[in-house]
């Protein structure tokens, strides 16, 4: 088994305690669905990994070929599931924003916190890399929250249906809290070449918390859109 494999078994090991959690008061857990997720997840995962060295032009720094792939994987799966409309996927420019007010005043001020604690702890000089920003500005954000925010945070909510918490008037359950989770897990929980488990528990912590910020952005507009716009100005920060 590749590494990419078993770090997609490793990160949804660690999250099993969770979906457990989370069964228990619904009593009526739709299988299927969470198998689905679980193997779109494993699909697009691996597609990012192993396909990182793919070239598309000379002096290539980022993993286009991968992130293209994924991205291509999830759209082929949400255009061929019948049960689900794209809209209800997330796959909309409407974006409804009553009562959104909020949650956008939240994200705004994340936004200006993380930049602030950038500007304060760098110390790298400002050289820009035209690829680089390119590339955080665009494909990221697009094919992880096509992933996670349209088709894992969908399929969840129709696995696990209570309970509903609300924070800055945004009603989200227990799909947001895993889907979360298993964003942090993917950027900081993995198997080194010798099979040894590496977690990082800061980077973890925060971009589940990104995660979250992410998922209840598109639980109350609705759209993927507000989702990605963030997504990609985050990872804009501090990249040079």
């Amino acid at each position: 088994m590749s590494n990419a494999f078993c770090d997609c078994l490793l990160q949804l090991l660690f999250l099993a305690p969770f979906v457990l959690l989370a069964s228990r008061p619904g009593g009526n857990v739709k299988a299927g669905t969470l198998l689905l997720a679980a193997l779109l997840f494993i699909a697009t995962s691996m597609a990012t990994d192993l396909l990182v060295d793919i070239p598309f032009f000379e002096g290539q720094k980022w993993n286009w070929g991968g992130k293209i792939v994924s991205l291509a994987i999830a759209l082929v799966f949400i255009f061929s599931y019948r049960s689900v409309p794209p809209r209800q996927f997330g796959l909309t420019l409407q974006i409804e924003t009553g009562n959104a007010g909020r949650i956008f005043l939240v994200c705004a001020g994340y936004v200006v916190f993380r930049l602030a604690l950038y500007l304060a702890l760098t110390k790298a000089p400002f050289v820009f890399h035209s690829e680089t920003i390119l590339y955080q500005a665009t494909l990221p954000g697009i094919a992880e929250e096509m992933i996670f925010r349209g088709i894992l945070l969908t399929l969840l909510n129709r696995v696990f249906t209570r309970p509903k918490w609300t924070f800055a008037r945004v009603s989200f359950g227990w799909a947001a809290v895993i889907t979360s989770l298993l964003f942090g897990l993917v950027h900081g929980l993995y198997f080194d070449d010798g099979y040894h488990i590496h977690i990082l528990f800061p980077t973890v912590l925060r971009i589940a918390f990104d995660g979250l910020l992410f998922a209840l952005l598109t639980e109350k507009t609705k759209s993927l859109v507000p989702a990605v716009l963030l997504h990609n100005v985050l990872n804009l920060i501090g990249t040079h």
